[in-house]
């Protein structure tokens, strides 16, 4: 080998030395590069193909009624997942089939992603055991939380409902939202090699359940008010109605149901405007129970005294061009007469003598015209217009309750400002909140007093509301015609709401209740409709409240049927009665009552009467 071949063999050794070296470096650059530099952002993408995290709903917190029953709660069901990109794609007929889903749907909804997917929420425990017995690659059973109403309809519109991602969409739910939902948690599953995932799980962060919340509401009130409610709207044919029913001296709202009712545990079979809380979303002009509010304003001017006298024109007025009506013509009434014969007239020759801005300060003071402070979302705030926009057209109207709008809520709470001698409480749902708003001074007590004694007199038999008071109580109540207004500014023909507004006992108002019927039939008159109403409510929870009805007061028996002798004193079962029978039963008595449904009775516990004491618990399944 000369000397110019042992240099290039030379050359050629350092060159592939060097390359050696060189290759060398670049792996020891690389496993640096590999096993320091990037060893987070690799041992996470290494976890990342071993594990697949997703997350778990926490169940919502209960609602509980004031004595600690439930309302609402979150029950475990069943549903159906995938980690998508698992499903072997022949497998996904049969799948569907069995989920009751198109096949082309399923598939786009599986190569949609290639994670994490859910096929099936809240599905039947036994279509959950249908699909796992088919042992499908990737398909999951995953627990999630449905929303249960035991009370269903009673309680459907007050408490509104859960979507399936377990958000509040109505009512109570809605309004409490964000103290009702927990904390999700986060679940983790492991994968093997092939990055098929193995059968068992676990728990990167457990879910937190929502805190609990306690409703001043009563569910047995609940459910006598929303059954007399029905009743009563079913009676007269009408389209539906509300009931407000509280208890004055702290605003805790005992009942509060709406008729027709919807299912909440099935709220999308009802149309969006069957879900609407009507006693706070539903404005109506409350015809004459806004007088006991025109008479106080009158009192409060100092104008006018109990005794004073009004002349009612024969029943007929002319105020500009407009001629004010009474149907029962008078002619001069005092102030209590006004009430006692609900006298459109003398209401208005009232609210003209003192003028738009007392009787305005009157209402506003009253709560009138402002949201009622339960902090329930949709709730109307009403409509007043303000005092320079009213003529004396306007001024006399209102004055007996028309060019005004009012929603069943307010009504109560004003109406319980008369039964606290002039002290205004601001309605409350949340239990936790009683007591913790101060009575607000807003009508002079001396006055509440008066214009209560004058509500007594017009619940006697000489009065429009007789029809209200319960065997063996005093009612201090007011009825109300209203004709509906139309969409053109004036009055619809033939369409009215009946309702009626009153306390219940007059010396100790242990309940403030409102009843409004929406278009009846039969009859038009807050007397006739809504005032029975009234009384079969009062009749069945004020013994339930234990508040007894007095000995003197009791039914004259020589009056009563045969038949309601034996009801009240020998039935051993209430089997067969009717709502109004099953009332009666129970307030002769002395016992509380539970009653679910409407009709006639067709269970009872206990099976037998007998044994039952004063303030002890009947409770009776209705049905047609």
């Amino acid at each position: 080998m000369n000397r110019d071949e042992q240099i290039f063999v030379r050359r050629r050794i350092e060159a592939l030395a060097g390359l050696l070296v060189l290759g060398l470096l670049l792996l020891a650059v690389r496993a640096v590069d590999l096993q320091w530099l990037q060893a987070d952002t690799l041992s996470a993408k290494a976890e990342k193909q071993r594990y697949r995290e997703y997350t778990i709903m926490a169940p919502r917190g209960p609602i509980l009624d004031s004595q600690g029953r439930t309302l609402a709660e979150s029950v475990e069901i069943p549903s159906i997942a995938a980690i998508a990109d698992e499903v072997p794609v022949d497998r996904i007929a049969a799948l569907a089939k069995t989920l009751g889903l198109s096949t082309a749907k399923l598939g786009r909804k599986l190569r949609k992603r290639k994670g994490f997917v859910w096929l099936a929420r809240q599905v039947p425990p036994s279509v959950a055991g249908k699909v796992m017995a088919l042992n499908i690659p990737g398909i999951r059973r995953e627990q999630e939380w449905r929303r249960y109403q035991p009370l269903g309809p009673e309680t459907g519109h007050l408490l509104g409902f859960v979507g399936v991602d377990g958000r509040g969409l109505e009512g109570v739910e809605r309004t409490w939202n964000a103290m009702l939902t927990g904390n999700p948690g986060l679940r983790q599953v492991r994968r093997d090699a092939r990055g098929h995932s193995l059968p068992d799980s676990s728990w990167i962060r457990p879910p937190v359940p929502g805190k609990a919340m306690t409703l001043t509401l009563d569910a047995s009130i609940q459910s006598l008010a929303y059954a007399a409610l029905a009743e009563g709207v079913r009676e007269q044919h009408a389209k539906g109605g509300s009931v407000v029913v509280m208890r004055p001296k702290d605003g805790a709202i005992l009942a509060m149901a709406n008729w027709p009712g919807y299912n909440p545990n099935n709220y999308r079979r009802f149309h969006p405007g069957e879900w609407r809380n009507r006693a706070i979303t539903d404005v109506f002009e409350p015809g004459s129970t806004m007088k006991p509010f025109t008479v106080a304003a009158a009192l409060e001017s100092g104008r006018w005294q109990p005794d004073s006298r009004v002349f009612c024109e024969n029943g007929s007025m002319r105020v500009a061009d407009y001629t004010i009506h009474d149907d029962h013509k008078a002619g001069w009434l005092d102030i209590t007469g006004i009430l006692v014969h609900s006298s459109n007239i003398g209401a208005a020759k009232l609210a003209m003598d003192i003028g738009p801005e007392a009787l305005y300060d009157t209402l506003s003071r009253a709560g009138f015209g402002s949201r009622s402070g339960t902090g329930l979302s949709g709730e109307s705030h009403g409509i007043v217009l303000p005092p320079d926009r009213w003529g004396p057209v306007e001024t006399a109207n209102i004055a007996f309750g028309q060019g005004i709008a009012v929603t069943p809520l307010q009504l109560a709470a004003a109406f319980s400002v008369l039964a606290n001698a002039g002290e205004h409480v601001a309605p409350v749902l949340f239990a936790d909140q009683l007591g913790k708003q101060a009575p607000e001074r807003v009508m002079q007590a001396k006055i509440a007093r008066q214009v209560v004694r004058m509500m007594e007199y017009a619940t006697s038999k000489d009065g429009t509301g007789w029809k209200a008071v319960p065997v063996g109580y005093t009612v201090a109540g007011k009825t109300g015609t209203a004709q509906k207004p139309n969409s053109r500014g004036g009055y619809s023909k033939g369409k009215y709401n009946a309702v009626f507004a009153g306390l219940v006992p007059v010396d100790n108002p242990q309940l403030a209740i409102v009843v409004v019927v929406d278009e009846p039939k039969k009859s038009i008159y807050g007397g006739q409709v809504a005032a029975p109403i009234f009384r079969h409510i009062a009749e069945s929870v004020l013994p339930y409240l234990g508040v007894s009805a007095r000995v003197e007061n009791e039914p004259d028996w020589k009056t009563l049927e045969i038949a309601d002798v034996a009801l009240l004193t020998e039935a051993e079962s209430v089997n067969g009665m009717s709502m109004r029978e099953i009332r009666r039963f129970a307030a002769s008595r002395g016992i509380r009552l539970h009653v679910h449904g409407s009709g006639w009775v067709r269970r009872q516990k206990p099976a037998n009467t007998n044994g039952l004491e004063h303030g002890d618990m009947l409770e009776v399944w209705l049905g047609e």
